[in-house]
């Protein structure tokens, strides 16, 4: 699917008048073809990222993805091995944007539900569609760190007073601060003080 530039998210890196007049939809990501042509400049048009994704150098959390349309979540990994180059999506000013990195096997990511199963195990469902068994203490509203090497859970972030949190959608979108008090809101400090709603709120460090 295909939207005119000018209706693109607001949060997308990208000036709204253009010679590409469509660019992919994708709703709270962007699409693979908008990060390898227009974000790191990699190719110049939809024909050349087309033909160097179906080759399988563009890894996107240790995985090759080959479509175009592949949406490219917050703090997702970008990887491209022979380029010796790896890159997170993160969020700052209210846009997406794009940070290089060195450790590609470590990722966080925010719980957005929980399910009991059988033998009392409990199933943790993560914000990039990823499901863990997780016997431990993790609530909806938490971030857990995963190695994508071993594809497991190695660490837990509670949202807790006192944690590092950004801001991931809303006006205060790319905001970093700290829980100074959780209750119907969640109030955030920095260089001011916010208010939030924990679903727009993302645990990154204890």
């Amino acid at each position: 699917m295909h939207l005119k530039r000018i209706a693109m998210p607001k949060n997308w890196p990208l000036p709204r008048k253009g010679k590409k007049k469509f660019v992919p939809y994708g709703k709270n990501a962007i699409p693979l073809l908008v990060i390898v042509r227009d974000m790191l400049k990699i190719t110049h048009t939809k024909k050349e990222t087309k033909k160097i994704l179906q080759e399988g150098i563009v890894l996107v959390d240790n995985k090759a993805r080959k479509d175009e349309r592949f949406p490219i979540g917050l703090f997702d990994i970008i990887a491209i091995p022979k380029l010796k180059k790896a890159y997170r999506l993160v969020i700052k000013g209210g846009k997406f944007c794009l940070e290089e990195i060195k450790e590609t096997n470590m990722k966080t990511c925010k719980v957005i539900g929980k399910k009991i199963l059988r033998n009392k195990k409990i199933q943790i469902n993560l914000y990039d569609g990823k499901n863990f068994i997780h016997n431990k203490e993790v609530k909806v509203g938490d971030s857990v760190i995963v190695d994508l090497a071993q594809n497991k859970v190695v660490g837990h972030l509670p949202l807790k007073e006192g944690c590092k949190v950004i801001v991931v959608s809303g006006s205060h979108a790319g905001f970093v601060g700290s829980v100074e008090k959780i209750s119907k809101k969640v109030t955030v400090k920095n260089s001011k003080i916010i208010e939030i709603p924990r679903k727009n709120l993302f645990v990154v460090e204890k």
